[in-house]
């Protein structure tokens, strides 16, 4: 088991079943009230959580980090909350999530909103905790309130979750044209994101998986009380782009209701580049340190909203 437990992320089974599940979790999102959605799912969770030791394991490996001694996390809570959040992005790519139910968090927002404004995009590095779909949904419907409309291009990997993507794109074939593959990025690509950016745009990427392609290209840092690995390429587009950086998080209020508002942080970071091409080590240690004091912040205040069910300490 421990072999099994120490795989690389993009090792692991996709979690989600066949796809004929994940078409019938499409029909209940499309034909039942939340409050069934809810009970269904809690009921599908259930025998989900049942049979799938490893994902039982990796999840108590992740709360036994995030807990205190003197509190017990529970893994069906973290699988159950998990299943919510697949529900989360079949209703956003449906244009179900309205921008009301975003709760700003009286920090970076309105810098954010100022630069988009006047057409000046950012880099934006998000994470596997809450909603990572929520920016790309409501920009994609566009139920935004800024006074210039703006896309977002997401950097995806699709080494696990193909066959929940191609459910999205099903959805909502629009947002998926906007993806750009982790595995592919070049030089060609790099300058891609520059103009889009300079065109008031927002690329994304998420800075909690280390590369399917380049596992070896990490940054170690502690989190949440040991010694973790981070991908240096998220953290070393940032210094290539030299744009804004801004670190986004929107996660449930409540962790276990499917109507529940959000809580949306918006920070930005603090972390200027030197021009410098030798300091930019430097800078990446910099700018994911930053990164990490909000993920970890976060992470314990809503523990069952991170979704990375592997061993992110092997």
């Amino acid at each position: 088991m421990t072999d099994t437990v120490d795989k690389h992320w993009s090792e692991v089974k996709e979690i989600g079943g066949r796809f004929w599940h994940l078409r019938f979790m499409l029909y209940v999102v499309n034909h039942l009230p939340n409050f069934l959605i809810e009970v269904l799912t809690g009921v599908i969770s259930f025998f989900f959580w049942l049979f799938a030791k490893e994902v039982r394991v990796c999840s108590k490996i992740y709360l036994n980090n995030v807990f205190s001694n003197k509190r017990k996390g529970f893994t069906y809570k973290h699988v159950y909350s998990f299943s919510l959040s697949m529900i989360e992005k079949l209703k956003g790519f449906k244009g179900d999530l309205s921008i009301n139910r975003l709760e700003l968090q009286n920090d970076d927002i309105d810098s954010l909103v100022l630069g988009l404004n006047e057409k000046k995009g950012a880099f934006v590095i998000c994470s596997h905790l809450g909603n990572i779909e929520m920016l790309r949904s409501i920009a994609g419907h566009g139920s935004v309130h800024t006074d210039n409309e703006f896309e977002v291009y997401p950097v995806v990997d699709f080494s696990r979750t193909s066959r929940f993507n191609s459910l999205l794109k099903e959805l909502n074939p629009k947002l998926m044209k906007n993806v750009i593959d982790a595995n592919n990025i070049g030089v060609d690509t790099a300058v891609w994101m520059n103009e889009k950016i300079e065109k008031g745009n927002l690329v994304v990427i998420a800075g909690d998986r280390t590369s399917a392609n380049s596992p070896g290209r990490f940054i170690e840092a502690e989190f949440l009380g040991k010694k973790a690995k981070f991908p240096e390429g998220a953290f070393y587009l940032a210094s290539v782009l030299r744009k804004p950086v801004y670190f986004a998080f929107a996660l449930r209020k409540n962790d276990f209701k499917i109507n529940s508002n959000y809580e949306m942080h918006v920070v930005q970071s603090k972390i200027s580049f030197n021009t410098s091409k030798k300091n930019r080590n430097a800078y990446l240690i910099d700018l994911s340190k930053e990164y990490i004091e909000i993920l970890e912040k976060l992470c314990l205040k809503h523990p069952y909203q991170w979704y990375n069910f592997y061993n992110f300490w092997s």
